[in-house]
């Protein structure tokens, strides 16, 4: 017989207990914040935050590189455009100096020809062009006429000492006017001129210069400094430096920015500038090294004049609007940085809160407490989760409800089996009790039987003593009768006994049928145990489905679905081994009443012949008091008294071989009742570990709480 599962109510508690720990594992055993779910989030977040500052390193250089472009090219075209507007003035100066040449006029003046009267008007008329062309022209401060032969007309109030022209020409400027009479030179600060016309370098900006052709007379035009500082200042310079470049070296720095603070040559000491002074091209720039900083130098030849405009911008002022923008870049990522970082700190502790106490109440669920409930107070997929949850926890409530009430009617169950198991128990032992007393009786019978043929045998020397020596036939009529009494005794006493052997056997017929009928009750009891099982290992089919849909939240109940799956599986299988059982035990019973039945027939033989036996021994006895009676018919009935032996001898023979044959019988009816009395206790057994199953598993459904 198959031994119950005794480890099965330890793999349930087995199941829960690891359920528990696996919750309280996560307690214990914190998760690495880098696999959190708000280290995730704000990884996430700050995934396009390092984009846009990328972006905005990318922005920043490109800027850089634009507004230096831009900056450049800007200035560079305000230097030209500044440098054209010069050239355009400093054309006017030439274009008025070439009318001033070109005046007979004033030639035939300057010659000293004609009347004091014309050359007067002369001088008065030119002394009013000049003054007109300073008023109209915004680019000439003074225009001096200077000849050694005439009145010098100028618009300065100077005096003009003679021998002008002659000192004139003996300095460079002069020697190159008396070499090219018929060209122009325009000079910046010459000593001799600004001794001469009471001039100092700050007057004027530029000089034209140019001779009457051979005359010793020149024409002086001096450029405003004024209109010059204008121009430069209009070119809006905050930093750096900017100047008007003589063809001498001479340089008008623009003062507006206050960050000039200088009175030294800015331009013409340095190589950069050389440089630009021998280029063939009338406008460039260049990055140069001035007082250890990076500079864009940009310069701008004005026409023909051998002057220029220049500038000095220092790099990290090209760039300051470039770090203005990379500035205000780094502060937008910061604070796209802090609402990243905050939007994700919030969204995870949110999402982190909601799974704690999700956690919180699967924890309790998993310690057996079903009555609990979920509050969490969102609208996202974190409430339809949660409302799953509770759905499949309500449905595990009520697999619990059912499995608990189930358990109940299978505790009621197994102890009507056990107390049923009981009775057939006592039932047994009964049955073996009487099938030993059984076998006694028998062995008795058979012995009593022996001593019968034994005596048989000594009644045979008597009758053959009786026809040898009638004379002690008297003694032998005297023993006979003796031995006839006490046969009739013991064949009384067989008789009693094989009345009782026929009643104890009826008793053993009855009780065996008892127990038939009680192992037909024991087989519909097995029948509502196989029948709560397959419902019970149903309900467990069904808490499966439920928890595999609850997914990994569910796994817990998958694994209490799975075990008491194995336990009505396993009840089942115990229910069936009690069956099989059973089933043998009925046989065997069926086959015990049969031969109780064949017994019986046996003892209704036997008491058939010991009733022949009897009525035998009263003949006897009759014969042997009618035996002195008729002492005369004893040789005639010896004869007859010898067949009547031989009929005796040969029942007797028949008893004895009975009599063996019911102690066989007996003693396989006791073989089986031993094995009954053994199944019988083997079934109590089982009776009594189901009990104690179906308590324990009745103790585990209690400690939740539905």
């Amino acid at each position: 017989m198959k031994k119950p599962n005794n480890g099965l109510l330890e793999s349930i508690k087995s199941s829960f207990s690891t359920n528990k720990n696996d919750f309280v594992d996560n307690d214990k055993n914190k998760i690495n914040f880098f696999y959190t779910l708000r280290f995730k989030l704000i990884a996430l977040f700050l995934i396009p935050v390092v984009c846009i500052i990328l972006l905005g390193i990318v922005s920043s250089n490109q800027a850089s590189s634009g507004i230096e472009k831009y900056y450049k090219n800007a200035t560079e075209d305000s230097i030209n455009m500044a440098a054209e507007y010069m050239r355009f003035g400093f054309d006017n100066v030439k274009v008025a100096s070439n009318q001033f040449v070109g005046d007979t006029t004033l030639m035939e003046y300057l010659r000293n020809q004609g009347d004091m009267m014309d050359r007067r008007d002369t001088m008065n008329s030119t002394q009013k062009t000049i003054s007109a062309r300073i008023t109209s022209d915004e680019f000439i401060k003074n225009i001096y006429i200077i000849s050694d032969t005439a009145k010098s007309i100028m618009t300065a109030q100077v005096q003009i000492e003679d021998g002008f022209y002659a000192g004139l020409s003996e300095t460079e400027i002069g020697k190159y006017l008396i070499e090219n009479p018929m060209k122009y030179i325009w000079s910046g600060q010459d000593d001799y001129l600004d001794e001469k016309l009471n001039t100092k370098p700050d007057d004027y900006a530029i000089r034209l210069i140019r001779p009457f052709g051979n005359l010793d007379s020149v024409l002086i035009m001096d450029i405003r400094v004024d209109t010059i500082n204008k121009i430069l200042a209009d070119l809006s310079f905050e930093s750096g430096y900017l100047g008007f470049i003589a063809p001498d070296g001479f340089e008008v720095i623009d003062k507006t920015n206050k960050n000039v603070k200088t009175d030294k040559a800015v331009f013409t000491d340095q190589q950069f500038y050389k440089k630009a002074l021998e280029s063939n091209t009338s406008t460039g720039s260049d990055t140069v090294d001035y007082k250890g900083k990076k500079h864009l130098f940009l310069y701008s030849k004005i026409g023909d004049t051998g002057a220029m405009i220049c500038s000095l911008m220092p790099l990290s002022v090209i760039n300051n609007q470039a770090s203005n923008i990379r500035t205000t870049t780094v502060i937008i990522v910061i604070i796209a940085c802090l609402i990243a970082i905050t939007t994700a700190v919030v969204l995870s502790t949110g999402i982190n809160n909601t799974i704690n106490n999700i956690n919180s109440v699967l924890r309790r669920a998993a310690k057996g407490d079903l009555t609990i409930q979920f509050s969490i107070d969102r609208k996202d997929e974190f409430k339809v989760l949660s409302e799953q949850v509770q759905a499949t926890i309500n449905n595990m409530k009520q697999l619990i409800q059912q499995v608990k009430d189930l358990s109940m009617e299978v505790s009621f169950s197994s102890n009507s089996v056990s107390k049923a198991s009981e009775a057939f128990l006592k039932s047994s032992s009964d049955i073996s009790r009487a099938m030993t007393e059984i076998e006694q009786g028998v062995n008795q019978q058979a012995l009593e039987a022996e001593q019968c043929l034994t005596q048989m045998d000594a009644l045979n020397k008597k009758i053959e003593l009786v026809s040898d020596n009638t004379k002690e036939i008297g003694l032998i009529a005297d023993n006979t009768k003796q031995r006839v009494i006490e046969g009739t005794y013991v064949s009384d006493e067989l008789n009693k006994q094989t009345s009782s052997t026929i009643s104890t056997t009826k008793g053993i017929i009855q009780e065996i049928e008892k127990l038939a009928e009680k192992s037909s009750s024991i087989n519909s009891i097995i029948n509502v145990i196989n029948d709560i099982a397959n419902q019970t290992n149903l309900l467990s089919l069904n808490a499966s489905i439920e928890a595999s849909r609850a997914g990994e939240y569910g796994r817990g109940f998958a694994v209490v679905a799975s075990e008491i799956r194995n336990l009505a599986e396993q009840s089942k299988s115990s229910v069936n081994d009690i069956k099989f059982i059973i089933e043998s035990i009925l046989e065997d019973t069926i086959n015990v009443v049969e031969i109780a039945r064949k017994v019986e027939s046996v003892l209704k033989l036997q008491e058939s012949a010991v009733k022949n036996t009897t009525d035998s021994y009263q003949d006897i006895n009759e014969s042997v008091e009618k035996l002195v009676v008729f002492l005369k018919q004893i040789s005639e009935n010896v004869d007859s008294i010898n067949e009547t032996r031989v009929t005796t001898l040969s029942s007797i023979e028949n008893i004895s071989a009975v009599l063996e044959e019911i102690a066989a019988a007996s003693n396989n009816v006791s073989q089986s009742s031993n094995e009954q009395l053994h199944s019988v206790e083997s079934l109590n057994l089982s009776a009594v570990r189901l009990d104690t199953h179906v308590d324990n598993l009745t103790k585990e459904i209690e400690k939740f709480k539905v």
